[in-house]
């Protein structure tokens, strides 16, 4: 198994560092904490919602499913799955998988999958999965979390409840499960009133599927994406739902935003600091620069430092002690001074290097 990468960055460390340089450089002695950041709503759309309910449910408790299977599976352009699904459903395909939605109705069913570049063990996949929930259902009104259990077949099931925009309460149950590369993911909603008479006919369906992990494993690294906003909405950058997302605020005008792959191997940390104070562009180069060598390596060197067509700056670095590299850009705006860092070890630079190639590329100045 694959070394795990420790952690390099002491994000309060580095706080405490940012406060004093900041004062050292004329920074202000009254505290403004620069507002939280917001994730903008996810776009992988759950379920269609119609103005009322049909009028030919069965009640409750009838048994069976309130449809019939199609006589042929869904496949999916290139291969990468087949899945059974409810005859006469709506299709809306994606390059990463399916939303099938009852017409008129309130239950839908998804089938997607990631590439995540290598198999991961088994905390790396629990990382995942929890990832996926804090980032995509957690974003949903009164999410909880009811149970993870893990499956004969290997599978991992979590259940949970949550509400939609106009608050109808649903019971969501999602299995995710690894081949080679690929994280494979199922969902299906119903609305807690119509959950028992769904619940069985949606578990055949997820037994009915069947993956092809080679022909997925060709997708974009970790393809399934949200758009953060920096705070004070200074800049947006799209992030993997897939990786875990913490955020720091415990020191006066600083906001850490940590973006961590599951197997802790890479991570993206973006800082913002604002003490109501402007900072001079040869104040901000020291300033990152001396951030870099404190606290993310005392031995760190650099390799290119080039400034951007937008007015930022950026430094490669590597440390050679760590065994790790990183790519950092700087700007101040303003009273902010931002940060953005990518970090890897240097054995698995390559693997998710193409992740933060698009972060950096879907960056954009609202």
């Amino acid at each position: 198994m694959t070394r795990k990468l420790n952690r390099i960055v002491f994000p309060l460390a580095a706080f405490v560092a940012l406060v004093a340089l900041a004062c050292t450089c004329g920074g202000s002695t009254t505290p403004t904490p620069a507002p939280l950041p917001t994730a903008a709503p996810p776009t992988k759309a759950p379920v269609v919602l119609p103005t009322e309910p049909p009028a030919t449910k069965p009640p409750i408790g009838s048994g069976g499913a309130p449809f019939t299977l199609a006589a042929d599976p869904y496949v999916h352009p290139g291969g990468a799955f087949s899945v059974s699904y409810p005859d006469g459903w709506e299709f809306d395909e994606r390059s990463d998988g399916i939303f099938i939605n009852e017409p008129g109705g309130f239950s839908s069913m998804d089938m997607s999958f990631t590439n995540v570049g290598q198999p991961l063990d088994a905390d790396s996949f629990n990382n995942y999965i929890q990832a996926i929930e804090a980032n995509w259902f957690g974003g949903f009104t009164d999410y909880s979390q009811e149970s993870v259990e893990a499956q004969q077949d290997g599978s991992t099931l979590v259940l949970k409840t949550l509400k939609t925009s106009d608050s109808t309460p649903y019971t969501v149950f999602s299995y995710y499960w690894q081949t080679g590369n690929v994280i494979f993911e199922q969902d299906f909603w119903a609305t807690d009133d119509q959950y028992d008479a769904y619940v069985d006919g949606f578990v055949e369906i997820a037994n009915s599927a069947q993956t092809d992990d080679s022909a997925a494993s060709g997708a974009p690294l970790y393809e399934f994406r949200y758009t953060f906003t920096c705070p004070d909405s200074l800049c947006t950058f799209s992030a993997p739902y897939g990786w875990t997302y913490n955020q720091n605020t415990s020191f006066d005008n600083t906001i850490a935003d940590v973006f961590t792959a599951p197997d802790g191997l890479a991570y993206v940390e973006s800082v913002a600091y604002d003490d109501g104070t402007e900072i001079a562009r040869s104040v901000a180069g020291a300033f990152a620069l001396g951030l870099l060598r404190e606290f993310y390596a005392q031995d760190i060197s650099v390799t290119d430092d080039q400034v951007q067509s937008d007015g930022s700056e950026r430094l490669d670095w590597f440390s050679p002690s760590g065994g790790y590299s990183g790519e950092t850009f700087f700007e101040t705006r303003g009273t902010t001074f931002l940060m953005l860092t990518f970090v890897a070890n240097d054995q698995f630079w390559d693997l998710y290097q193409p992740v933060w190639s698009d972060l950096v590329g879907s960056y954009d100045v609202p």
